[in-house]
């Protein structure tokens, strides 16, 4: 982990530091996905798990808990696709589900 941690007390927009390619963990350090770009105020992400292949996903920005090197989440995959399955999460925030 590097030491340059950038989280949500600092008060910087998280997005702001946020470039195409980073990897995305979850909260306990799994490999999510890669960033693709920031969107409308929100994280777009490639998931090479997801059928079919490299389908895109988004995280709302109150989901990153810090950006160093990687992109670190506040949820765990699974917490995850459960709420990227959810319906109304997507009508919520907006977006396009990628199923």
């Amino acid at each position: 982990m590097s030491m340059n941690v950038i989280d949500g007390e600092e008060g910087r927009p998280l997005l702001d530091l946020i470039i195409a390619g980073m990897t995305v963990v979850d909260r306990d350090g799994t490999r999510i996905g890669s960033v693709d770009k920031v969107e409308g105020g929100h994280l777009k992400i490639c998931r090479a798990d997801q059928e079919p292949r490299n389908q895109h996903q988004y995280v709302t920005p109150d989901w990153i808990a810090a950006v160093d090197d990687r992109v670190r989440l506040n949820r765990t995959f699974d917490e995850a696709r459960r709420l990227w399955a959810h319906e109304p999460y997507a009508k919520r925030h907006h977006l396009q589900r990628a199923i």
